[in-house]
């Protein structure tokens, strides 16, 4: 069942509210005033992140809420919060160096030995390494539990042979966290493993998908008898269905694409709001009661996770909320401003550098990412007893 939040106060204080100042100020002199993202920008985009990054981690404030000993300062997860929505709000220019403070760290913390946190953890808070999550396949996408990626044991280690798609930051990333199938009889939720794979070993290939969704955003991994040391398991082996589900438990709650839909809202209203009638101002004022009430589910589970709780079935509720905001916000987009504003940031006549375009283009696969709107839904469902009702 879905539990009540500890934290009813969801205003920040004034310690807060002057680090989101800080923070402001930085992005403003870090930031070029047409910045769209590392996807739009191309390898310059991609090198403007990692000199980010490294700063954020000199800074201490890229895992300020991780333990002390793991790299972090021990800050509130509220602090942490304000830094997830702001670097959503300007196109996460920390690339995919938010995934990793947000569900991967974790998810070492959690479930890594102590050679893998004394290894892993130092880099991740120094932004230094890149990671992309080896989840989906050709035929096992929402169904995930269709995965067969195998990790044969073998000696001290595991052979993998497999395919895995739509991989996030695939052509960049140092390390793949990898479910596989390391029990060969096995079906379905059993007899998977979590292993994190060097993706400079033998046998690895990485190839870029064409997609609308803009510069090298997706990518395919293909295993081709790769041997992996049994140091690279994380959990239990055969145990990793719990390691992955607890992982994206994190991930799902740990974006704050709510505040990039809020932001652009606001930028719309500053822009454009001159030329909107009673209707448009109307559709305006409930897409605003939208992003706020968005805002609150997520501030839920953040709250939930102050207490040290994985907020399983909260995070759905939140993926929900976000994925939905973004798609009406980007049909609002397109109502009031018209086709002009599909023309892509690159272009001269791009409207408001292309940021309207961009956030419109990516909405379509807004309910498909980090599990689709309707495994979201019928985790919810489970957890309500409502299976198999009409």
């Amino acid at each position: 069942m879905l539990t009540t939040v500890t934290r009813t106060d969801f205003d920040f204080s004034n310690e807060q509210e002057a680090f989101r100042a800080e923070l402001g100020q930085f992005l403003h002199e870090r930031l070029p005033d047409d910045w769209q993202g590392i996807f739009v920008e191309g390898d310059e985009g991609w090198q403007l992140s990692l000199d980010i990054c490294r700063e954020l981690g000199e800074r201490g404030w890229l895992t300020m809420a991780w333990p002390a000993a793991y790299g972090g300062q021990d800050a509130s997860i509220w602090l942490q919060a304000i830094l997830q929505e702001e670097y959503w709000a300007h196109n996460e220019p920390r690339g995919p160096q938010y995934m990793n403070v947000n569900w991967l760290g974790p998810a070492l913390i959690h479930f890594g030995t102590d050679e893998h946190k004394a290894y892993f953890l130092p880099k991740l808070a120094a932004g230094e390494m890149m990671w992309a999550q080896g989840f989906s396949e050709p035929d096992a996408g929402s169904d995930l539990a269709a995965l067969k990626c195998s990790a044969v044991p073998d000696g001290d280690g595991f052979v993998v042979r497999g395919h895995k798609i739509w991989i996030s930051y695939g052509d960049i990333a140092d390390y793949c966290f990898l479910l596989c199938r390391t029990d060969p009889t096995s079906r379905r939720k059993e007899g998977l493993s979590v292993l994190l794979v060097d993706l400079s070993l033998p046998g690895v290939e990485r190839r870029p998908i064409s997609s609308t969704l803009g510069y090298h955003r997706i990518n395919e991994l293909f295993f081709d008898d790769v041997f992996v040391p049994r140091s690279a398991l994380l959990g239990p082996q055969n145990d990793g269905w719990r390691v992955a589900m607890t992982a994206l438990a994190f991930e799902r709650s740990g974006s704050a694409r709510y505040a990039r839909s809020a932001r652009t809202l606001g930028l719309m209203e500053q822009r454009h709001g001159d030329e909107w009638d009673d209707t448009r101002w109307e559709q305006y004022a409930s897409l605003l009661a939208f992003a706020r009430a968005t805002e609150l589910v997520n501030y839920g589970v953040i709250s939930k996770k102050e207490t040290g709780e994985v907020p399983r079935v909260e995070a759905s509720a939140a993926r929900i909320h976000n994925s939905l905001l973004e798609q009406a916000l980007a049909d609002f987009a397109e109502q009031t401003t018209g086709l002009d504003f599909i023309v892509y940031g690159a272009d001269d006549h791009a409207v408001d550098n292309g940021e309207l375009e961009s956030m419109w283009r990516n909405s379509f696969a807004a309910t498909v990412t980090a599990g689709s709107y309707e495994i979201q839904s019928g985790i919810i469902a489970h957890s309500l007893g409502m299976e198999g009702r009409r």
